[in-house]
């Protein structure tokens, strides 16, 4: 075999290992999307004199009143891949719990959020996405009617430092928050002033997380790109828990360490910090999951860590902001 040959031979192994590589750590298998009874629509708002990018998915027969949801992606994503990321869950509840949906575009893969280390192009150049948030609330609302007081924020990774912000500057403005992937930043870390009204919180959080530290310390991007420091998964619930005013001890289930299904430790837990006439708080801890949307139907690329597929996100979001359907803003009850 001559010199030639045995190059091309090696070049040949070397680009089969890098696509076998690349199939098993960065490929994801893209599932099927769901029917509905009316497009998912892509279209553009103007704030601040930039044009913003967003998806959304209202049903044919959304009733007036209806609440609203938004679905804020991960830095390096935009709304067309966080749909897909959460196995197009939020499409079939909005279809059938009859909601609104909307996926914003960050500026430039990335959003502004409220963190002093923050490095996407969207907060050195301080974007308005509190603004876009509140011009699409807005829209929404003449457009098709939806009920300004029921609206919702889900956002994963930069997208729940976002909703942190959220929580944080524009409070009176949201119903609840959910995020998946992110903890508080610590006090030093803040840009803004820290949240300090009640809000219904729930968090998720994967004690494998390669990019967001479950027990807290400097977030990054694989032990490169620094991204501050932020609280641990538990403080982080604790320090919503305290701001809601609770006192009471939390309760977990199962409870940490009991088996589940015959395995040594369950593979997700709940923790609920709740109190009566006080928003509730409820974490997730996911046993060994990445940084990664538990979902039944879509699984991360493995370089993130495990996707979990016995919690269904999209669903446990849901059903926790279902909660405060009929309970007025912030989940203070009326009447009751």
């Amino acid at each position: 075999m001559n010199a030639s040959v045995t190059a091309l031979a090696a070049i040949g192994v070397v680009v089969l290992a890098g696509a076998a590589a690349y199939g098993y750590f960065l490929h994801s298998a893209k599932p099927a999307e769901p029917r509905l009874s009316a497009p998912v629509t892509v279209d553009t708002i103007t704030v601040a004199d930039r044009t913003r990018s967003y998806r959304a998915f209202v049903p044919a027969d959304l009733p007036p009143g209806a609440p609203l949801l938004f679905v804020l992606h991960g830095s390096q994503q935009d709304g067309k891949t966080i749909r897909t990321a959460t196995g197009y869950g939020f499409d079939r509840l909005a279809e059938r719990h009859k909601f609104a949906v909307i996926y914003p575009d960050g500026y430039k893969r990335g959003w502004n959020d409220g963190r002093t280390a923050a490095v996407t192009p969207a907060r050195k150049e301080d974007i308005d996405d509190e603004g876009l948030i509140a011009a699409l609330v807005e829209r929404f609302r003449q457009g098709h009617g939806i009920d300004p007081t029921r609206v919702f924020v889900t956002g994963f990774s930069n997208g729940g430092q976002l909703a942190f912000r959220l929580a944080a500057r524009t409070p009176e403005r949201l119903a609840g928050i959910a995020v998946i992937g992110a903890g508080l930043p610590t006090p030093d870390q803040w840009a803004v002033p820290e949240p300090k009204s009640p809000l219904p919180v729930l968090l998720i959080a994967g004690t494998r997380d390669p990019i967001m530290p479950y027990e807290g310390g400097e977030a990054s991007i694989f032990g490169f790109q620094k991204r501050g420091t932020v609280l641990s998964a538990e403080a982080t619930a604790r320090a919503f828990a305290e701001v809601n005013g609770i006192t009471r001890p939390p309760i977990s289930w199962p409870p940490t360490g009991s088996p589940l299904d015959g395995s040594d430790a369950p593979s997700v837990i709940e923790t609920r910090y709740t109190e009566p006439g006080k928003p509730p708080v409820v974490a997730f801890t996911v046993t060994g999951g990445g940084h990664t949307i538990p979902n039944p139907d879509y699984r991360f690329p493995r370089l993130m860590g495990r996707t979990d597929d016995t919690l269904d996100a999209p669903a446990a979001i849901w059903a926790f902001f279902g909660e405060f359907m009929q309970e007025g803003r912030n989940g203070r009850s009326q009447g009751r």
